[in-house]
């Protein structure tokens, strides 16, 4: 039988592009955490939020070369902005960092709406504007060829896959979700249980979400059976922001 592996694109990184999106990263990182220590997020809430996002750095390292080869996603092997190399996978220092802030600030903003009870169409509101932010900044890597999906992909029309946005951005609301059922529950320093959280979340929502895109891409399925899979990737995010819709309903006054 042929084989179904499709070969990773391989070329030096460009620069500047690199390092201009690299610094742009550690501007919004730096602009969400000095909003939290001059305002009165710090005060009313404790270290939650510079918890989380360490804990979703922490979930870069462990989690994104395992998923890039599984849904087929590459970054250059030649890369002056390099944090470290892991399963055949070069991944540069804007990826943990981008982790933080991203689906850092995405579960935070998650965790406050749950607790302030808000409807159902506000929980699916946010889900869309998340899908669309976490798209353009894929996207904007896929055009300045920082990183981008190969292969087969699904819903790949014009930017980045459709379908790995809605992925992301459930990941960002599921860690919200279970910040609103952990956070009661632990008091003081037993938050810093906070900072492995993300990495159980993420995994398990990538995991579980891109399963059939993953599985078709890996099997050397036809176009329209992978895109089927697609389809029933993005359901399955539905299905889980719909649950997070209804938890929030019933916080609701």
């Amino acid at each position: 039988m042929p084989s179904t592996i499709v070969p990773m694109p391989v070329m030096p990184a460009p620069e500047p592009a690199g390092s201009i999106f690299l610094i742009g990263t550690c501007v919004i990182l730096a602009a969400i955490l000095l909003w939290w220590a001059v305002g009165g997020e710090r005060q009313r809430r404790g270290w939650i939020m510079p918890l989380i996002f360490a804990g979703t750095a922490l979930s870069a390292v462990m989690i994104e070369p395992i998923y890039d080869n599984t849904l087929l996603y590459w970054y250059p092997d030649e890369n002056n902005l390099a944090f470290f190399r892991g399963y055949e996978r070069t991944i540069p220092w804007f990826v943990p960092l981008g982790y933080a802030w991203f689906f850092g600030s995405s579960a935070y903003l998650v965790w406050r709406v749950i607790e302030s009870g808000a409807s159902a169409s506000r929980i699916w509101q946010l889900f869309v504007a998340t899908v669309f932010v976490d798209w353009l900044a894929v996207s904007i890597c896929e055009w300045l060829e920082l990183s981008a999906f190969y292969g087969n992909q699904p819903f790949h029309i014009f930017g980045s896959p459709l379908w790995f946005s809605f992925c992301d951005a459930t990941g960002g609301f599921v860690l919200g979700a279970a910040l609103a059922l952990f956070v009661p529950h632990l008091p003081g320093a037993k938050r810093l249980w906070l900072m492995l959280l993300p990495s159980f979340t993420y995994a398990s929502t990538l995991g579980s979400t891109t399963a059939p895109v993953s599985l078709a891409l890996n099997s050397g399925w036809s176009t329209p059976t992978v895109w089927a899979a697609g389809a029933a990737t993005m359901a399955l995010c539905m299905v889980a922001i719909h649950v997070i819709a209804q938890m929030s309903e019933r916080r609701r006054p």
